[in-house]
């Protein structure tokens, strides 16, 4: 039941003043169990409207009781919903049934966004640090400084300006806001644009993209209906995409055995037949283990392989070594369990694996990734219904770079990574930074901070008092998005409409406004002049022939978004595979497993593992950290006390075999110690994760005005791990002791 958490603000049973606007926008326990433990599948709890109810006139605020249409910013599942809005004031979120990817169904995460707007801790205008102190300045003067800063380190530094400006990515508007900013950065001369994905899920897009051609899923999420088998590899559904466990109802009512790969057991365990608890990081040496039962059972169609990927005879080397005794040894698994999942693979003739953002999230994750690949490729289960790969957090459209090139010119440098951007800053070579997202998304967070600290100048967007405070030299406060209107993409590579909702409090500006009014200032020879998000998103498609169907008028009236690319309206809409020649869509429409660039098959333990060759036999406990159904990973819904109410604090899962040893109870307050940091935790004994293994969730703040959701950040307390993509974080030693 506790994977069923699906709820709506400002219930119909709400508690409500004489004019009829509810009392209070937070949840209250009764509430939150009574529509908590209705069905994400149906959507039941949560009402809907038809597609085309009354709305707003675009790009104006809401008056009376307008219903506007528009999209949960957090998670790509991308929900839609109308808000109903009564005197500027939006009273409750409806969840719209219209779409076919949600049902209609919303989680506790998009639903907080009511709270948040009219939060009582939100800061609303520009401020300006001097010395230790904030004086607050208008938006005119934050603009001003900011074209002030751009054009000294163009004048100091020319064309080298490139190396000397930086931008943290997402901007959590909307399409547009990622638009505006990255068309700013380009006229300014910058190029280095840090993905949020260089900390969640570059590992899989880089390896999907090298060896598939495509950097997302391979097939929609409807399709597991279609499977007869499903891997959840890591995938924590209910966690972290609820509204999809919808899907997971629907494949296992039409006999889809679902098979759960995860060191513990989530809420999204209630849907596996079957489950395997691996040790954290060693999905590798399971995947080829699988390879090596496939290849030894001839469960494959050697000519098909021969046809479809190059680099056989370096993949059969590769998986040659793990025996199922041999995996069940990496993996702490029992010998039957490995066999009974591989052979479940073998005798699959169409299986999915959906592979958690936990995949990428270690340093061994490239080569855990591939071998997955591999083996569905193996299989023949990478091209058609009921086959494929489904990815967290993938589904990203293309036509960004394609847009800012035509407009504003193509860039003349490349831009780094993280990794080197550390460098920069450490060396005190980074002259202005854009800081939107958090810097506690990164391993070793302390020490990124005290880099940031030498930026020559740091602007920081955001809407409360949180850690990025403490390093930027200028904070400009941002829109939530119901108060602007803007586009998204989803998963499924969906592409939804949002209408402005309420007017922002305070000199809030949304993301494509600031960084509009700074561009324009800066090169307005360059920098196109549009009034709002709708005017850019015309000029986009009119720009990008993979767009060109895609109006706001047509994604307007759609529930669910429409589903990119559509270069003319009438075509036939992408779902399932995205390989619709057949052919994978790489240079030779073969998968290059033998790539140069990826090394030789094989697989090692994470960096910083208790199990491999460097462990440190001080921090023999493997630490892994992750999502909760009712907080979105480091960022404001740490400052809504409706969720807070259902928040256990800083909490870490202990099984009880564990704890013995160590002295623990269930309820002590303990310290969780890495070579780097320790933070303190409430240990919570169970049997639900394996001994040797500890969880924490990730999405504490150390600034919340509640104590259920303030903490230290754990990623304060975690080395800064690389493998060849992108810093790592999962599956490092750590120890338990009594605080």
């Amino acid at each position: 039941p506790a994977a069923r958490i699906c709820i709506r603000t400002a219930s119909r049973g709400a508690r409500r003043s004489k004019d009829g606007a509810p009392m209070s926008n937070t949840f209250s326990r009764r509430h939150f169990l009574q529509y908590g433990m209705a069905a994400i599948a149906g959507g039941t709890a949560l009402g809907g409207l038809p597609v085309h109810a009354a709305q707003a006139p675009a790009g104006t605020a809401a008056s009376q009781n307008d219903l506007v249409k528009g999209y949960c910013p957090f998670c790509q599942v991308r929900c839609t919903y109308h808000a109903r809005v009564r005197n500027g004031k939006i009273l409750e979120l409806i969840g719209d049934r219209g779409n076919r990817w949600t049902g209609g169904a919303m989680c506790p995460k998009g639903l907080s966004i009511v709270e948040l707007l009219n939060s009582p801790y939100r800061l609303v205008q520009p401020m300006l640090k001097q010395g230790s102190e904030w004086k607050t300045i208008s938006y005119a003067e934050a603009v001003d400084i900011v074209v002030d800063k751009l054009r000294q380190s163009r004048a100091k530094h020319g064309d080298k300006i490139a190396e000397r400006l930086a931008l943290t990515s997402p901007l959590w508007d909307c399409r547009e806001s990622e638009l505006a900013a990255l068309m700013t950065m380009r006229t300014a001369g910058g190029v280095n644009v840090m993905p949020a994905g260089e900390v969640c899920i570059s590992t899989a897009s880089n390896v999907l993209g090298m060896l598939l051609g495509a950097n997302t899923s391979t097939t929609t999420v409807n399709e597991i209906v279609n499977a007869k088998t499903l891997v959840l590899w890591g995938a924590n559904i209910s966690e972290t995409y609820p509204p999809y466990t919808r899907w997971l109802d629907k494949a296992r009512d039409a006999g889809v055995r679902i098979v759960s790969v995860d060191c513990r057991k989530t809420p999204t365990s209630a849907w596996a037949a079957d489950q395997l608890m691996p040790l954290p990081g060693t999905d590798g040496a399971l995947a080829l283990g699988a390879i090596r039962f496939v290849l030894e059972n001839g469960a494959f169609d050697r000519a098909r392989v021969g046809e479809s990927i190059t680099g056989f005879e370096l993949m059969e080397k590769g998986a040659q070594p793990w025996s199922v005794d041999k995996v069940a040894q990496a993996t702490g698994l029992s010998e039957d369990a490995v066999t009974a999942f591989y052979r479940t693979l073998a005798e699959s003739p169409r299986t999915i694996i959906w592979m958690g953002g936990c995949l990428s999230r270690y340093t061994n994750g490239l080569q855990s990734i591939r071998a997955i690949i591999a083996l569905q490729a193996l299989r023949d289960n990478l091209i058609g219904s009921g086959r494929g790969l489904l990815t967290m957090e993938g589904g990203k459209p293309e036509g960004e770079k394609e847009f800012v090139d035509a407009v504003c010119g193509p860039a003349k440098d490349s831009g780094v990574n993280f990794r080197r951007l550390l460098n920069t800053m450490k060396k005190g070579n980074l002259d202005v930074l854009f800081l939107n997202s958090s810097y506690r998304r990164y391993p070793d967070c302390t020490g990124v901070a005290e880099a940031i600290k030498k930026v020559g100048f740091v602007v920081h967007r955001g809407f409360f008092k949180t850690e990025e405070m403490d390093v930027a030299d200028l904070f400009v406060p941002a829109a939530f998005g119901p108060e602007s209107a803007g586009s998204h993409y989803g998963a499924e590579k969906q592409v939804v409409w949002r209408d402005k909702c309420v007017d922002a409090p305070g000199s809030c500006v949304p993301d494509w406004q600031f960084y509009r009014d700074i561009g324009r200032k800066l090169a307005p020879e360059i920098y196109p002049d549009f009034t709002g998000p709708e005017e850019l998103s015309e000029r986009f498609r009119n720009t990008v022939p993979s767009w060109k169907a895609m109006s706001v008028s047509r994604m307007r009236q759609s529930p669910d978004g429409l589903i990119w690319p559509q270069p003319e309206e009438g075509a036939q809409e992408r779902i399932g595979t995205v390989f619709t020649s057949g052919t994978y869509a790489t240079e030779n429409g073969k998968i290059p497993l033998d790539l140069k660039l990826m090394g030789a098959f094989g697989w090692t333990p994470p960096k910083g593992n208790p199990h491999g060759a460097d462990a440190d036999k001080e921090y023999p406990l493997v630490l892994t950290q992750g999502k909760v159904v009712t907080q979105w990973q480091q960022t404001m819904t740490n400052f809504a006390a409706s969720l807070a109410q259902f928040s256990r604090g800083r909490y870490v899962l202990v099984h009880p075999d564990t704890a013995k040893p160590l002295g623990i109870a269930h309820g002590d307050t303990v310290r969780i110690k890495t070579a780097t940091g320790s933070v303190e935790a409430v240990a919570e004994l169970t049997a639900s994760i394996r001994p040797g293994i500890i969880f924490t969730p990730s999405h504490f703040t150390g600034t919340s005005p509640h104590a259920a959701t303030r903490s230290k950040p754990i990623n304060a307390i975690l080395p800064n791990y690389w493998d060849r993509v992108s810093a790592q974080f999962n599956g490092v030693g750590c120890t338990l002791e009594k605080a």
